[in-house]
């Protein structure tokens, strides 16, 4: 999960997924955008804890969030734990802006020079 925050508010966001389970690190994973193996319902959640850590943090610049999600139990709903955040740009960055056609860079760059900014997610589902 990559994304730029604003004052604890979500700006824009993007959600891969690794092919490789998890312990691969992430600078060596193969990388999916968007992601196609996660169900709908563990999109939302990424989204709502994402939100949920931008905010406790007051996260005002890029950050990106590692989840693991488990999905395919008896359960519709999947379970995702946070392996780490970190409060700044991922080496992923370029790689979903240039995919997605959006500069989150100069969004968080934006975003810390204390110039406003819209919120303008990218809805890769829709």
């Amino acid at each position: 999960f990559d994304a730029v925050g604003s004052k604890g508010s979500l700006m824009n966001y993007a959600i891969s997924e690794h092919v490789e389970n998890a312990g691969t690190h992430s600078g060596d994973a193969t990388l999916l955008l968007p992601a196609q193996g996660l169900k709908l319902e563990t999109h939302r959640r990424v989204m709502h804890l994402a939100s949920l850590l931008c905010k406790a943090l007051e996260i005002s610049g890029p950050f990106n969030v590692q989840f693991l999600a488990q999905e395919g139990r008896s359960s519709s709903i999947p379970d995702l734990k946070v392996i780490e955040c970190n409060v700044r740009a991922s080496r992923t960055v370029p790689f979903v802006s240039k995919t997605l056609n959006v500069n989150l860079i100069e969004l968080a760059t934006r975003v810390m020079l204390g110039q406003e900014v819209k919120r303008s997610p990218v809805h890769v589902l829709d």
